[in-house]
């Protein structure tokens, strides 16, 4: 951590100091903020001077590196040059935790947490709720670290990562931030659309971050629809022609599936593996889930109800608590049937109810 509390109580922002106050500083006792175990000064010639927990501490605030010491104090930085009244390494003694940053927008109280090392969905939820609970708005910027590129407007996003997903208002798009202490680059993505369980494809700005002002952090970017039609189309071929590595279970048991329902990928109608945009909401990749309503469904009524289709797929989708950072609740199964009704395989007779078009299915 960059700062600490001395035996007098007052905090010490190490991070500041030249190598002769630091070498004064050696001879006083310093204290974690949160668990009040002693800390020991870290200040070698490459890494931002700090303070540490000894090896056997049991704080969880211990074990952040150079990498994440930098990011949040640059992004500290970063805001103070723009005015904010910024605070670094703020603690709220009332939930136990303690944010990165913390600062005040028009009277909105935010914490930014910097998040380069893995934490667990249960952890993450803890803390937003945290947060939450005594009025504070979280925003949570990844380390680039955990950027995984597949091309100019693709990331491959893992599962636990996608937890991050941000949407400040129901009527904006997704968007998630990482930022790299070594190049001070951030990177905005948005608009993203999940093609499988990892694997999207949406509008990314990447930037100085000496360049950029707070708000443009919540302009609104939307991927080319043009360039996205055409990365879906080569996804959704490949997909049809490539062979299945033995070591992917899920797809394995999929194919079995089709072929005891005598299909196969190539035999498949049109509108399965079609893309929707709260598809990082399943747990499965689209074509599975999608498929399994074409011939559980479809197939075998004519009619039926959003909560017979809710019901059939009832394994397939995470809870909305798992990502507490999106406002609106819209479903996949929903958005798929309404992307039906307008191409013609269904027609919807009331809000709650659907048929299905013979002659196209």
């Amino acid at each position: 951590m960059l700062q600490a509390v001395n035996q007098s109580g007052e905090l010490v922002p190490i991070w500041k100091m030249n190598r002769d106050q630091i070498n004064q500083k050696r001879k006083e006792k310093f204290f974690c903020p949160a668990c009040h175990e002693p800390l020991m000064i870290k200040a070698g010639m490459k890494n931002t001077p700090h303070f540490a927990h000894h090896r056997k501490s049991n704080c969880n605030l211990s074990g952040e590196g150079s990498y994440h010491e930098n990011g949040k104090k640059d992004i500290y930085l970063w805001l103070h040059v723009q005015g904010y009244q910024a605070t670094l390494e703020h603690y709220f003694p009332d939930i136990k935790q303690r944010a990165d940053i913390f600062l005040e927008v028009k009277k909105k109280k935010i914490a930014i947490e910097y998040q380069c090392a893995p934490i667990s969905i249960q952890e993450f939820c803890r803390r937003t709720a945290g947060y939450r609970s005594i009025g504070v708005i979280p925003i949570w910027i990844l380390g680039a670290n955990k950027l995984k590129r597949k091309g100019a407007h693709s990331l491959n996003i893992p599962s636990n990562d996608q937890a991050f997903l941000h949407q400040f208002h129901p009527l904006l798009p997704l968007s998630l931030f990482y930022y790299c202490s070594e190049t001070k680059r951030l990177i905005i993505y948005q608009d993203m659309i999940f093609l499988s369980k990892t694997n999207t494809f949406g509008a990314m700005h990447i930037s100085k971050l000496t360049s950029l002002r707070w708000h443009d952090l919540f302009q609104p970017r939307y991927r080319h629809k043009n360039l996205f039609r055409k990365y879906w189309q080569q996804q959704k071929h490949q997909w049809r022609n490539r062979p299945v590595p033995p070591y992917q279970r899920e797809e394995m048991n999929w194919r079995q599936w089709l072929y005891l329902h005598q299909l196969n990928v190539q035999t498949l109608p049109s509108f399965i593996y079609l893309p929707v945009t709260t598809q990082f909401r399943m747990k499965s990749p689209p074509w599975i889930w999608q498929s399994r309503l074409y011939i559980d469904l479809f197939l075998k009524k004519e009619f039926f109800t959003i909560d017979l289709a809710m019901h059939l797929l009832r394994e397939h989708y995470h809870s909305f608590d798992h990502f507490p950072l999106i406002q609106s609740k819209n479903h996949p199964v929903c958005e798929y049937l309404q992307l039906l009704v307008r191409i013609g395989i269904l027609k919807e007779v009331s809000e709650t109810k659907y048929q299905v078009n013979r002659t196209t299915v």
